[in-house]
């Protein structure tokens, strides 16, 4: 434990949740947070602080979470599931929705179904309902039509700025849309506006507001997707922008779920630490 003579202990309490606690052996530790999105400073002394890079805070906490459940209730998810996806055989069988494991290993093998299922949870467990509104857009529209495996698959970026930063922009000067091409977006008067280019097309919409916090949402779609969904579906460009949004949360929905622990088993205690 040198030079520091420090530990990070992390452990899930109350089932859902992980805990993180910074400290010295024998004296009281003091709970700390980790976030995923930058470095993470953690004060040794009054002179000193040790710094943990972004990556090494991923993998900590993805080893906490490979010995956690995921978070969420089954059967809330499934019943929302269910009065959306009421023609899907997996919902003819009460016997198998209300058991939690079969009903698991029955959706593994149906990518649309499985990452709607985590989406809905995890937003269920969260609070966020615009999310389960987004989800079921995509659902009602694009369920059939996004596929990663051809390439046929929007892209989503957010910004609270007029402009996305580092990373996004450089994503989105790589579709050939340039700062000078975003600038004419912004500047427009009215939202939702498109602008075309030899990759696609690229809409840039606003929500919240009234009350929130107002922020921009940037959707590249491939030309075959715009065209089916705006000529052949009809698609309004606001549903265009839920729908692309609902199926990128629950990709990453899908995503977060590969972090937890693959066994749905309960009762085991769970605990990642790192010593400095």
């Amino acid at each position: 434990m040198l030079p520091y003579n420090r530990y990070l202990l992390g452990h899930s309490f109350m089932r859902n949740y992980e805990r993180w606690i910074w400290g010295k052996p024998g004296a009281d530790p003091q709970e700390v947070f980790l976030y995923e999105n930058g470095s993470q400073s953690l004060v040794v002394d009054e002179t000193t602080r040790v710094t943990i890079p972004a990556n090494i805070v991923l993998e900590i906490r993805s080893a906490l979470f490979s010995q956690m459940q995921p978070p969420g209730e089954h059967l809330p998810a499934v019943l929302i599931l269910r009065g959306v996806l009421k023609e899907h055989p997996v919902f003819k069988d009460d016997a198998l929705v209300q058991n939690e494991p079969a009903f698991l290993e029955c959706i593994d093998k149906d990518n649309v179904l499985s990452m709607t299922y985590w989406a809905v949870r995890f937003a269920l467990f969260r609070g966020e309902f615009e999310a389960i509104a987004r989800i079921k857009t995509w659902l009602r529209t694009a369920s059939d039509l996004f596929d990663a495996n051809d390439g046929h698959v929007p892209k989503v970026w957010f910004s609270l700025t007029p402009f996305p930063g580092g990373k996004d922009l450089a994503e989105l000067e790589a579709l050939s849309f340039s700062v000078d091409d975003l600038q004419r977006m912004v500047s427009q008067s009215a939202l939702p506006v498109v602008l075309f280019s030899k990759a696609g097309y690229l809409v840039l919409s606003d929500f919240g507001g009234a009350g929130g916090a107002a922020f921009r949402v940037w959707v590249f779609l491939p030309a075959f997707l715009w065209n089916e969904l705006r000529e052949r579906r009809k698609l309004s460009i606001r549903d265009l922008v839920i729908s692309a949004w609902g199926y990128c949360d629950a990709v990453q929905a899908a995503f977060e779920r590969s972090r937890y622990a693959h066994s749905m088993g309960t009762g085991f205690s769970s605990t990642a630490k790192m010593a400095f």
